[in-house]
């Protein structure tokens, strides 16, 4: 049980370096591309603040910012493991799976890559 908890715990340590490496945001303020990664938002009242990864903020009407998530790098990095290597699927608890589910947020180990999954 022991051996379980560390292998799951190995997962999800990798499925969380895996994801944020490979995640993808694209900003936008006014219609205007922001060329920054966003590390933390806040609000107050109608507004946003913006911290980007080089410390500096932005404070702007919630109603004028876009942020989208792009991860298909990960799903590419599933797809140039080898063809025969062995696919899995836990939960996020670390349990593995039968199959992918119909919904909802999993993991999926591939060779030696794990991506975690989020299906609506």
């Amino acid at each position: 049980m022991r051996k379980l908890i560390s292998v799951a715990s190995l997962a999800l340590l990798s499925a969380t370096m895996t994801a944020s490496a490979d995640d993808r945001q694209v900003v936008t303020v006014n219609g205007t591309k922001v060329d920054k990664t966003v590390s933390k938002m806040t609000f107050e009242g109608d507004n946003v603040v913006l911290t980007y990864s080089d410390n500096t903020t932005q404070t702007v009407d919630m109603a004028s910012v876009t942020i989208a998530f792009s991860v298909a790098d990960a799903v590419k990095a599933l797809e140039k493991e080898p063809a025969d290597a062995p696919v899995n699927y836990f939960d996020l608890n670390g349990r593995q799976l039968k199959q992918a589910p119909q919904k909802g947020a999993y993991m999926v180990k591939k060779g030696n890559t794990v991506v975690k999954i989020l299906t609506r």
